[in-house]
């Protein structure tokens, strides 16, 4: 929608009254063209119409304000050139004093008879991709807040959210009251992004870290992910099959709340190992250990599934996915929407092993 204000001058002049505007767009006109006939054809009006409106206001100002020469069209008198000058300047000043009333009366005529759609919110743990989109203006019409897998699924369940996006477990994934939402016809599951996990270690790395095993090690200082994160519950999955126990692990409790800042705290120095996303190192100065593959998911009400928006959203990610190394689209075993119960969970929480 384009609000366009016209400004009138009307001006009372004994008993005539002349629109000033119009006249210094036919004074425009002639100082273009050269001739009333071109102007009148420029404006899409009759010759006798300007011709007529011409001496009409020369006999209310009682000056001449255009000169007509035989054979060399008409040209602007002093006073049409002063006329149409005051004019000009006048509806510039007007127009810049009514542009934010302007902006005011279209905001409030869009809330009554344009309103935006709702803002679809979503509760998400932190993803490079997504962030990217935000950060780039690709996703207008959400609301993204970043916090662990668990959470946003607790927002989800609560009403705070309309989606949730998240990475799981099988430890979380395989809890009753999450069956419970992966069973509800209510909800949709869907993947919609293949992440590759690993530890970030310095430039070269000199102290030889090969794999997870290493970070009990008493020389190696490591940087956490927060409680609720689902990279802080994948890395504690790891560590549970492995048989390590999370207290040998020194700093593992020392937590950050992106990918990208454990990864900054190890090119930084303040630590030695963080377990992160490949695409967090992209431009820092660092080695990379890859680990895993895991599955990044979102979960809705079920008929968001077919709201343009959410369709928009995934094809948006698809195609910023590839500006970021260690993403793809999900692997084929998770992409079946008929999966329900254990099968789905099974596709969700899946974890390649790389190490």
């Amino acid at each position: 929608m384009t609000l366009e204000i016209r400004i009138g001058l009307d001006w009372q002049i004994g008993g005539a009254t002349l629109d000033l505007a119009a006249i210094a767009q036919l004074l425009d006109g002639i100082a273009a063209t050269g001739t009333v006939r071109a102007t009148a054809q420029r404006l899409g009006l009759s010759y006798r119409t300007v011709w007529g409106k011409l001496e009409a206001a020369e006999t209310a100002l009682g000056q001449q304000i255009i000169v007509k020469s035989k054979g060399h069209g008409s040209k602007l008198s002093v006073i049409g050139e002063q006329l149409k000058s005051l004019v000009d300047d006048l509806t510039r000043r007007l127009q810049y004093a009514t542009k934010q009333e302007q902006a005011t009366f279209e905001n409030g005529f869009r809330a009554i008879f344009l309103p935006e759609p709702r803002r679809i919110s979503m509760a998400c743990s932190h993803d490079l991709v997504i962030e990217d989109c935000v950060e780039a203006g690709l996703l207008p019409g959400w609301e993204i807040r970043n916090m662990g897998s668990q959470k946003a699924i607790d927002a989800l369940l609560a009403g705070k959210a309309d989606m949730a996006g998240f990475h799981l477990p099988e430890m979380l994934a395989g809890q009753p009251e999450m069956q419970a939402l992966w069973s509800d016809p209510h909800y949709f599951v869907a993947p919609i992004m293949c992440r590759e996990l690993g530890l970030v270690v310095a430039r070269g790395n000199p102290l030889k870290i090969s794999g997870i095993d290493d970070l009990v090690r008493p020389d190696v200082r490591f940087i956490n992910r927060q409680k609720t994160a689902g990279t802080r519950l994948r890395l504690d999955e790891i560590l549970r099959v492995k048989g390590i126990d999370s207290k040998a692990v020194r700093g593992y409790r020392h937590e950050e709340f992106t990918h990208s800042a454990v990864a900054n705290a190890v090119a930084a120095g303040a630590a030695d190992v963080a377990f992160a996303l490949r695409a967090a190192v992209t431009e820092l100065n660092v080695t990379y250990i890859p680990v895993g593959l895991e599955t990044y998911c979102v979960c809705g009400k079920f008929e968001l599934a077919e709201d343009p928006r959410y369709k928009d959203m995934l094809q948006i990610l698809i195609a910023r996915m590839k500006k970021h190394p260690g993403y793809a689209k999900p692997r084929a075993a998770s992409k079946s929407k008929k999966l329900t119960g254990g099968s789905r969970i099974a596709a969700i929480a899946g974890w390649q092993d790389k190490s």
